[in-house]
């Protein structure tokens, strides 16, 4: 049974028998989805007898600035009234005809606030927000740059043969290995490969006279400290023209006395001396810093001119890995931006509270979800280092966020909303025996939320890099068995967790006045705290052994946020049950 209370001039009044629209009220609790149950109810009230006269007082009293609340208590077993809620009274639609006051109530719990404002995206400068600093130490990136052979003869170039005679007038001990002529052409770098390389094009198969040495080089290595190891991959036929037989071989060198080159590695890619060869495969070589990098043709005899013609060319091209400098990267809690969109929705107008349940439920009894507690939040502006950055969310993405990479669904209780696991919602516990004495009595199927397959991961990014080949946080998608439906349950984070992204952004640093595509994004990483320095470090709890199919292991990070991971920890088994 319930009773019906006014809340008017600070006294409480029983209206209950002065409710007239008894038959149009309604309670009601649902769980749309596989979450929280909401709480619903009807917001317009007619009043007689005694609760028509006080809000009658009321109103002409105070007019605008009436204030009232309606209150609900349902009876307990022991014959006491528990509150079931509470609303206030909104005096602007109040009206009457003399023996009935009609009024609405104004829904301003935190559930009718979080449903009305839910899609709002808000901006929050990241430094006004409680934040942590990670130490991004950064992702190893492939730079590679692509060469063609230098040809004068167009005719020959567009016929896919390159022609080149020796030229230079030397002495026949010094004419014995002569530079193959290579243009670079394209290149995929980063910042940090171009300030350790320089790059020069050879047009001849030997170089003039002047400065001859100095002058022998593709790639050079002009990092103050750093020996960068490179990976060569060709693949053309060399014939000789005239004849003569030849070898070839890959040279690093430095400028020794008298600024005559010393060897430094030495890598022969046709061994022995031959007319015509198909040369193709992959080598590498260290260049220390200082050094040189060529490729050269080696004579059998040194006085016999060397004539040779490429053709077939499909590859020149040397790749090497570089590491850029670390970045300090601002990152946030989930909690701290919970609580900033909280405030954001009510304005303040109500007290609320809004907290993450750390507490996971497992046959061994409590667990504590660690891979939750080491997430933080990371703007894509502060990734790229912008003086004034800004993060961009709402609500409704941050809770798509951590219902599809953690499976945490919010429950709102009164003005409070927890964000818990799924599994927590659904036991075998028996809440109240109903027995045989009910009426009206229905049980049916929600169709809507019965899936034959599920999608869960991110949104697919395109990356203008041959580094973006090694990303593999994007959409999977799986079937349940089940044929009945075609519905298929979409668990696509909002929030990016792919590492390139981060990285790529980082290599925007100092660009503060062009634009990104990504700069509204929202990552996520994992972080640790390092106890000797009290900031954030990258999680990487996986070693190269462990790890295949990756062009740098070593330094990949987020992998507890792979969509594997996703489905089976995040969402977890027991809830794909409920899916089917």
């Amino acid at each position: 049974m319930f009773k019906c209370e006014l809340l008017i001039g600070g006294q409480t009044h029983d209206v209950t028998n002065d409710l007239k629209n008894w038959d149009d009220f309604e309670l009601l609790q649902k769980r749309p989805a596989y979450d929280g149950v909401v709480r619903s109810f009807s917001t317009q009230f007619e009043f007689v007898k005694n609760a028509y006269r006080l809000l009658k007082n009321e109103f002409y009293t105070n007019y605008l600035s009436s204030e009232g609340t309606v209150i609900f208590s349902l009876r307990n077993n022991n014959w006491e009234y528990d509150e079931v809620f509470r609303c206030a009274l909104d005096f602007s639609t109040y009206s009457e005809d003399g023996l009935i006051a009609y009024i609405n109530a104004i829904d301003n719990t935190l559930a009718a606030i979080i449903k009305a404002k839910k899609n709002i995206q808000y901006e929050y400068p990241v430094a006004d927000i409680d934040v942590r600093s990670l130490k991004y130490d950064r992702l190893k990136m492939q730079s590679e740059y692509q060469y063609v052979p230098y040809q004068t003869d167009n005719e020959k170039e567009n016929q896919g043969e390159y022609d080149f005679d020796e030229v230079g007038e030397f002495p026949a001990m010094m004419r014995s290995s002569l530079t193959f002529p290579l243009l670079y052409t394209t290149a995929e770098t980063t910042k940090e490969a171009d300030k350790i390389v320089d790059i020069k094009n050879i047009y001849n198969l030997y170089p003039d006279k002047e400065n001859v040495y100095s002058r022998d080089y593709i790639f050079r290595n002009v990092s103050k400290y750093e020996d960068i190891k490179i990976e060569v991959s060709y693949d053309f036929v060399v014939t000789s023209l005239n004849g003569n037989r030849f070898s070839m071989h890959l040279l690093v060198w430095r400028p020794g006395q008298d600024d005559r080159p010393e060897r430094v590695d030495y890598v022969p890619i046709i061994h022995l001396p031959l007319s015509t060869g198909h040369v193709k495969g992959t080598r590498t070589l260290s260049v220390p810093h200082g050094c040189n990098f060529v490729c050269c043709f080696l004579k059998e005899s040194v006085i016999d001119e060397l004539k040779v013609r490429i053709s077939d060319f499909k590859k020149f091209s040397i790749s090497f890995d570089t590491v850029g400098e670390p970045a300090d990267i601002n990152v946030i809690s989930p909690n701290t931006i919970l609580s900033k969109l909280l405030s954001s929705m009510t304005e303040n107008t109500i007290e609320y509270q809004g907290s993450i349940d750390y507490f996971l439920p497992s046959s061994a009894g409590i667990k504590f979800n660690r891979l939750l507690e080491r997430t933080y939040i990371m703007a894509a502006e502060s990734a790229r280092g912008l003086p004034k950055a800004k993060i961009y969310t709402s609500y409704k993405k941050f809770c798509d966020w951590m219902e599809a990479e953690f499976g945490y669904v919010p429950v709102i209780s009164g003005n409070e909303v927890t964000f818990t696991h799924r599994d927590v919602l659904f036991t075998n516990t028996v809440v109240k025996e109903l027995g045989k004495k009910i009426n009206d009595y229905e049980l049916m199927v929600n169709e809507g939320i019965v899936y034959s397959s599920v999608k869960v991961g991110y949104d697919k990014q395109d990356y203008d890099s041959i580094n973006g080949r090694d990303e593999f946080r994007f959409t999977n998608e799986f079937s349940t068995g089940l044929k009945l439906l075609d519905n298929t349950l979409s668990l696509i984070s909002p929030y990016r967790a792919d590492a390139y992204g981060i990285e790529f952004l980082v290599q925007k640093r100092g660009e503060d006045t062009t634009d990104n595509s990504s700069d509204n994004d929202v990552f996520f990483v994992d972080c640790v705290k390092n106890p000797s320095t009290g900031t954030l470090d990258l999680h990487r709890p996986y070693s190269s052994a462990q790890l295949s199919g990756l062009l740098s292991p070593e330094t990949m990070f987020n992998l507890g946020y792979s969509p594997r991971f996703m489905l089976e920890e995040g969402v977890s088994k027991r809830c794909i049950l409920f899916f089917v």
